[in-house]
């Protein structure tokens, strides 16, 4: 697994990766019904980064900083420790996040804005931390940012066996630090919302822009470099698989056009690159 500090630079912002966790060796079913080994394994590109010889995946769970005019945005803050989750592998977990946070040169402390893609549970996780049998924010000098459709989502469609709302997004309610935003909010300094639906209803994505550069933080309407040859294939969380779909294509497109830095949260060992056209699906180009 790959978990060293990377940091890419857009304009004057700059932002860090902060690895959780990355599993290798991965069937694509598990994650896209639409997909095999043997269809993943006919784009050559994939591998060695993305995939193992075979075509099995690769997939990371991480958090992006974003550094800019002073302030220290953290986007999608991964799983979490402690949490009963319905997925095995996230379930009571013990990761060193917060070891590795501070290897990058970040403190809870210096966070003042959380941004969330959505609110599935790996990407809300680190928002509160157990003490003394108490789910506490861990980024207590920070503003959490959610848009409605989100919160009403987590809240009223809870997967069996888990509350994330319960355990990560109502203590920050209870702490006075949330401020629910609109979907398309500007956010200062050249960042701004973008609507992305499909993966869940209230999802968006993050556009970042400095000093005539472009970044945008993708979240989960794209979870394997493989969905840009393969844009159809759903992944099996999509609450809206059409929808998805078009927010996919509509989005690779724009990163295309915009020649973008795309960071996205489930891309293992190089989560950055630019999105290239290749006749009418796209191909991944890591920096």
């Amino acid at each position: 697994m790959t978990t060293e500090t990377q940091r890419f630079r857009v304009g004057a912002a700059t932002i860090t990766s902060v690895v959780e966790d990355e599993v290798a060796h991965i069937p694509p079913e598990l994650f896209f019904p639409d997909g095999s080994a043997a269809a993943v394994a006919r784009h050559g590109w994939l591998a060695p980064d993305y995939v193992d010889a075979e075509g099995n995946l690769t997939l990371r769970v991480q958090a992006f900083v974003v550094e800019l005019a002073g302030r220290t945005l953290l986007v999608d803050p991964c799983v979490g420790n402690d949490k009963v989750r319905a997925l095995p592998f996230w379930h009571q977990q013990s990761y060193p996040f917060l070891e590795r946070f501070a290897e990058g040169g970040f403190s809870p402390e210096s966070v003042d804005t959380v941004v969330h893609t959505h609110l599935h549970a790996d990407h809300v996780g680190w928002d509160t931390r157990l003490v003394d049998g108490t789910w506490t924010p861990t980024f207590a000098n920070a503003r959490h940012l959610y848009t409605r459709a989100e919160l009403d989502f987590c809240r009223d469609r809870p997967m069996p066996g888990e509350d994330v709302f319960g355990d990560s997004v109502a203590p920050i309610f209870a702490a006075g630090l949330a401020d629910v935003v609109d979907e398309r909010a500007d956010l200062g300094h050249g960042i701004t919302l973008e609507p992305t639906a499909g993966h869940t209803p209230g999802h968006v994505s993050l556009w970042i822009r400095s000093e005539g550069e472009t970044a945008l933080l993708t979240g989960d309407f794209i979870h394997h470099p493989v969905q840009l040859a393969e844009p159809r294939w759903a992944e099996v969380g999509d609450v809206d698989v059409e929808l998805a779909r078009e927010t996919r294509a509509r989005m690779l497109a724009r990163a295309a056009e915009t020649r973008a830095l795309v960071l996205v949260p489930h891309f293992a060992t190089h989560p950055a690159g630019h999105v290239l056209a290749d006749g009418d699906v796209w191909s991944f180009e890591p920096v």
